[in-house]
């Protein structure tokens, strides 16, 4: 009974395609990694974000000359400390070269929103992009994981 629930298992979770984040990130795109890398930070992470970085940097490599791809890349190169904080803010960094990128690429919008979080930095705010559902605030993990507000890719952000 216990093999048969343990084969029953693992096939579940090969048919739920369990792919390691970093894999599931890894599409060449500067998006994927970059909500990879705000997701491991709501769960108050730091594992793999030296990874996901690099995957970010190399997707930046053939769009040095968009609008924002500078401060994304500024941002994760910083990205793979071990100290939380610090990796927080070269995340805030990219967010906000993100937000400049996809702006102005509005066929890559879909299913995406900006959110500000006026309390993180003591109370300066900032500001990420994520998909669209419930709000995971990488600023401050658990301590304030859904604080924030949803904002429309036209609203006037907030300054930070």
């Amino acid at each position: 009974m216990a093999r048969s629930s343990l084969v029953l298992s693992l096939a579940l979770l090969t048919a739920c395609g369990s792919k390691d984040p970093v894999e599931q990130a890894n599409d060449g795109t500067l998006r994927a990694p970059y909500l990879a890398i705000g997701d491991t930070l709501a769960a108050d992470g730091l594992d793999r974000l030296p990874e996901l970085g690099a995957q970010v940097l190399a997707a930046a490599e053939g769009h040095r000359s968009e609008p924002g791809v500078d401060a994304i890349i500024e941002g994760a190169g910083h990205i793979g400390t071990q100290e939380i904080q610090a990796a927080r803010t070269a995340y805030e960094t990219m967010s906000d070269g993100m937000i400049q990128y996809l702006a102005a690429h509005p066929d890559q919008q879909a299913g995406h929103v900006i959110i500000h979080c006026p309390m993180t930095f003591g109370g300066k705010g900032a500001l990420w992009v994520q998909k669209q559902g419930k709000i995971m605030n990488p600023y401050e993990g658990a301590r304030m994981l859904h604080c924030g507000n949803k904002l429309g890719w036209d609203a006037e952000l907030p300054k930070t």
